[in-house]
């Protein structure tokens, strides 16, 4: 599935060189290692030039500003985890199977990035412009699913697909997000891997009988 178009492309033209984006991809890990550290208002680019070792005019030749490097990084992130919750949405599975598979996906995909995602946490806090376009990526996602659900075979989703794709990505991207904040996150990927095993578990077992209405009342009559 082909995603829509970034909502708002950096301010900066991407490099083309290896050299470039091995410079641009510095910056980034820099901005987040400063507002991981200092939070998203205090970082400064000079702190953040300073830590990857390059001149702080550099920082404008691939980023308009902190915010939009922070923009850029939601896009990564988001577009990320989102393939990885519809990965098996086409597949010939049983849809069961799927929405587990898709489900433990996506909890991976937030494990990955799970530093990115607390440093991003600052700065959504701090910047009401970046808290209004995270909304608008998961109001993208919402979107999408919601077609998934419309139109693939073997979703007959129980409401409005809207609503339905609604309720299963809020639920899934808030228990995603207070796992990696819980104590019950380790930071041990076999531990970690595990724990999302369970996690997709349960959520696949929640949602089934919105997603798929019709599958459900067969697997009840058996």
């Amino acid at each position: 599935m082909t995603r829509i178009a970034s909502l708002a492309p950096s301010g900066r033209t991407k490099p083309l060189t290896p050299k470039g984006e091995g410079t641009r991809d510095a910056l980034i890990k820099a901005a987040l290692a400063e507002f991981a550290e200092r939070g998203y208002v205090d970082a400064r680019v000079e702190q953040i030039t300073a830590r990857c070792g390059v001149g702080y005019g550099t920082f404008y030749k691939y980023f308009a500003s902190k915010r939009d490097l922070v923009r850029s990084v939601m896009n990564v992130v988001y577009d990320d985890i989102f393939a990885h919750a519809i990965a098996e949405t086409h597949s010939a599975r049983p849809i069961s199977e799927r929405a587990y598979l898709d489900f433990l996906a996506s909890l991976r995909s937030f494990a990955k990035h799970r530093d990115t995602l607390l440093a991003l946490d600052s700065a959504v806090g701090a910047d009401p412009e970046l808290a209004t376009y995270l909304a608008a990526l998961q109001e993208r996602d919402v979107v999408e699913y919601a077609e998934i659900l419309r139109t693939t075979q073997g979703y007959t989703p129980i409401a409005d697909p809207y609503l339905v794709s609604l309720a299963v990505n809020s639920l899934g991207d808030e228990v995603a997000r207070r796992w990696l904040h819980s104590p019950r996150f380790t930071g041990d990927k076999q531990q970690d891997d595990q724990k999302a095993m369970e996690i997709a578990q349960l959520l696949a077992a929640m949602c089934l009988p919105v997603i798929a209405a019709d599958e459900t009342a067969c697997n009840s009559t058996r």
